[in-house]
């Protein structure tokens, strides 16, 4: 007996396909399609056949009697007429199944379910740089940084441009303005190494605002200084909030309302104009960032509220000398300060900031950052991280959500962010009615 031919033959065996069990189905191409005259038969046909894989798929009207698994592979739309049924992709992303085009939010980002080849799909997203960050929270909480980061559900889902859109909104003053001339406070001497506004003078702070989507932290930082300064003055005769809407729908002079304005112009209409309470003319740009018709003409308080107008004569520059700083808040109260808000800031939750340059490596468009002003009430030490770090105390417009419960911490004396840059103090005082600008008539609601 020869074995080596019986193997041979055994394994030939083995190896031709078998066209009852074969399954052409997931087969590309044109079968049935390209047979001359007759493309499909009727009835059972078993000479109706297209080579394929070495042996014959069919196209009689018989092939497709159970499974159809002998049928060419384009048997159905050819000789049936029924379309071939699409495959259907899906995207993993993030724990579930995302069909083709359908659009799931990443963050500031929509990402979508793409074929990106045949057979192949996979998420592709935009990639435009977000307010909030994970990666930003991880490396501020991941390092030693005298800080800690947090997400914020209120800011997630905004970009990074949409966040200085809404969020900050103040302008760099210009060079005759930069070049006033800052005031001396003698502030040579010795400080206590923490104060509080709100311990030195008791229920005459104002509360942390929330600018919500319109940017007027210019005009917001503005009127709290003022009123801050005003309770202090009057000895806590006259503690309220002014009129931040005033300033942002009436103070039109190469303002933008809620895109954006100049603190020293916001206090010039302090000067030459004033405001009237918050309860006289309320808060309302923050819903749409809108900044709304000026109804300086007909202000109607509502209820039995303050009417009175508020203004403030010219502002004055502080030395950004610390000591000067700190002698300024000590003696006369909250100051406005502008400094530059950068990506991590969005992020804070706690501890003493500053930047910490995790992300020099991206673009611009990623690292875009914006001026702010805020109202410094300040100043202490911290030691939680088992070395002390100066800093200032600081009331944001972002409300009590974010930060320490609205305000936040800054490093001190080194002009971080340009916390010290350009730093100013003014004084307000009530008009008697005879003094009432011509330009604003008050009405009280009936």
């Amino acid at each position: 007996m020869n074995w080596g031919v019986s193997s041979l033959a055994f394994l030939v065996l083995l190896v031709t396909p078998d066209p009852s069990r074969a399954d052409f189905r997931d087969l590309p191409g044109p079968y049935c399609a390209t047979r001359r005259g007759q493309t499909c038969c009727p009835n059972r046909d078993d000479q109706c056949t297209v080579p394929i894989m070495g042996t014959v798929c069919y196209c009689d009207m018989f092939c497709d009697r159970t499974s159809g698994a002998d049928c060419c592979p384009d048997f159905l739309p050819v000789c049936r007429g029924i379309p071939i049924p699409q495959p259907i992709f899906s995207c993993p992303h993030k724990g579930k199944a995302i069909q083709i085009n359908q659009e799931v939010k990443d963050n500031c980002n929509t990402c979508t379910c793409k074929e990106t080849s045949p057979g192949v799909a996979k998420m592709v997203c935009d990639d435009k740089p977000c307010l909030i960050r994970p990666e930003i929270i991880s490396g501020i909480n991941g390092g030693d940084y005298g800080w800690k980061a947090s997400n914020y559900s209120f800011l997630w889902g905004l970009t990074l441009d949409e966040g200085i859109e809404r969020k900050t909104g103040t302008f760099k003053p210009e060079q005759p303005v930069m070049n006033m001339h800052s005031v001396d406070m003698n502030g040579a001497r010795a400080f206590e190494e923490n104060f509080d506004a709100r311990q030195r003078w008791p229920g005459y702070i104002q509360p942390i605002r929330d600018q919500g989507n319109c940017a007027c932290s210019w005009a917001v930082s503005t009127v709290d200084v003022a009123a801050d300064r005003h309770a202090i003055l009057t000895n806590g005769e006259e503690i309220m909030a002014l009129s931040a809407q005033q300033l942002i729908s009436c103070n039109n002079k190469r303002q933008q309302g809620c895109k954006g304005g100049y603190t020293d112009r916001a206090w010039q209409y302090m000067v030459d104009t004033g405001v009237v309470s918050e309860k006289c003319y309320p808060f309302t740009s923050g819903r749409d960032g809108i900044k709304g018709r000026c109804e300086s003409t007909a202000v109607r308080c509502p209820g039995e509220g303050p009417n009175e107008v508020y203004k403030s004569p010219p502002p004055y520059r502080i030395s950004n000398n610390e000591n000067e700083i700190k002698a300024e808040i000590k003696k006369n109260g909250p100051v406005q300060a502008i400094f530059l808000v950068r990506e991590d800031f969005y992020s804070y939750k706690s501890g003493v900031y500053s930047h910490a340059r995790l992300f020099t490596h991206l673009p611009y468009s990623h690292r875009r950052s914006s001026l702010h002003s805020v109202r410094i009430i300040g100043w202490g030490v911290d030691r939680t991280f088992g070395r002390p770090i100066k800093y200032w105390l600081c009331a944001n417009s972002w409300g009590t959500e974010w930060g320490e419960d609205g305000y936040f911490r800054i490093l001190r004396g080194v002009d971080e962010s340009d916390i010290e840059m350009f730093v100013v103090g003014a004084w307000t005082r009530r008009l008697h009615p005879e003094e009432h600008d011509k330009s604003i008539n008050i009405v009280k609601r009936k």
